[in-house]
């Protein structure tokens, strides 16, 4: 089997995750990334770029409102990589970029099948029409897609589309891991949580962590826009993200939370997989789907409000042995499971066995 994945290639976790797990299930795997084509523009706070204006100008617009010589360069390539390469399956992740008449092309001079896969939601109200106008246009000839949430499932279906399979997000065994013999460092607390701030009550839930002296550290993006942020910066100085840092920071916590993006109605998110990983306790706002997956009680912990939040964190903070047998049980239930990026590639190669 010969594989050519497609996609913008940002972050080690996306893309480069399923291109590693394919390798190491033994796939013949290819790469074609278009975040090159925009200069890395579109990412300047976090690329070395030349500080010209006019240029970031130029390929901003390009990548923002997916139109434009740079976006037709692109398509043009796919095709061309997809002709060098004669994939026997080509995986298309997050394809904003892709044109309809792009994967037309490919499927008729390569006669491959082609599958898509999306960790966002591409009928979320809070998109602009344009960010997803080219992927929504292609849907019809994808052979087969993964959706990342049950209610894209029914978006899917609900447009008369129905070659359509769950594919939850993953961790990573190099990546998220228990940390065996770890010392105290300046990530170690009671409870932790790393994420972006959304206007979903989240920072009135940590503030009130934070009035009844519960020891809690917060690391994460976008927090100066919560009306809470003077308060925080008081409390902790600086709110900084986690990088390089992101499984030590997890290790040094006995209870990591979970609040989960109402922007992607989501009902579950990576880092469910990334907490349990590493043996820290998942206190988690309460989802059906994810209690499906790690029971309430068992193995993980779940708040329907911040009352519910605080008076859980004070039981297992006060109860270690409750608190060791929930953070081993999800450790446990995560291994038996299988949600490493390897057992999601193996679902793909699942599929493209039974309609190839």
């Amino acid at each position: 089997m010969k594989l050519l994945m497609i996609a913008d290639w940002h972050g080690e976790i996306y893309a480069q995750a399923f291109y590693q797990g394919f390798q190491n299930l033994g796939i013949d795997t290819y790469k074609f990334s278009w975040k090159e084509y925009f200069k890395h523009y579109q990412y300047a706070s976090r690329y070395v770029t030349d500080n010209n204006k006019l240029k970031s100008l130029y390929y901003r617009v390009q990548n923002k409102f997916l139109v434009g010589p740079i976006l037709w360069k692109v398509n043009r390539d796919i095709i061309k990589k997809c002709i060098e390469v004669e994939p026997d399956l080509v995986f298309i992740y997050r394809g904003t970029h892709v044109y309809q008449n792009t994967i037309e092309t490919i499927k008729k001079q390569i006669g491959c099948k082609v599958f898509g896969y999306n960790n966002d939601d591409p009928f979320s109200n809070e998109y602009k029409g344009y960010e997803w106008r080219h992927y929504k246009k292609s849907i019809p000839l994808y052979d087969w897609i993964f959706s990342y949430r049950w209610k894209n499932m029914d978006d899917y279906k609900a447009l008369g589309y129905d070659k359509v399979s769950l594919l939850r997000s993953y961790y990573l065994e190099d990546s998220n891991y228990l940390i065996k013999n770890r010392v105290e460092n300046k990530y170690t607390c009671d409870v932790i949580f790393i994420g972006h701030f959304e206007d979903d009550g989240r920072d009135e839930a940590i503030k009130l962590l934070i009035e009844n002296k519960i020891d809690i550290k917060l690391y994460g993006t976008g927090w100066n826009k919560s009306k809470q942020y003077g308060y925080f910066i008081q409390k902790f100085g600086t709110i900084e993200p986690v990088y390089d840092d992101y499984n030590l920071a997890l290790n040094s916590a006995k209870i990591a939370l979970v609040f989960l993006s109402k922007l992607n109605n989501d009902t579950y998110t990576r880092r469910c997989f990334e907490i349990p990983a590493t043996r820290a306790m998942m206190m988690s706002e309460y989802t059906d789907d994810l209690n499906d997956m790690f029971e309430e009680g068992v193995d993980a912990e779940y708040f329907r409000d911040k009352k519910e939040l605080l008076k859980k964190i004070n039981y297992y903070l006060k109860n270690k042995e409750e608190l060791h047998r929930v953070s081993t049980n999800g450790h446990n239930r995560l291994k038996q499971d299988g949600h490493e990026v390897k057992d999601r590639c193996k679902e793909i190669v699942s599929v493209y066995e039974k309609i190839k």
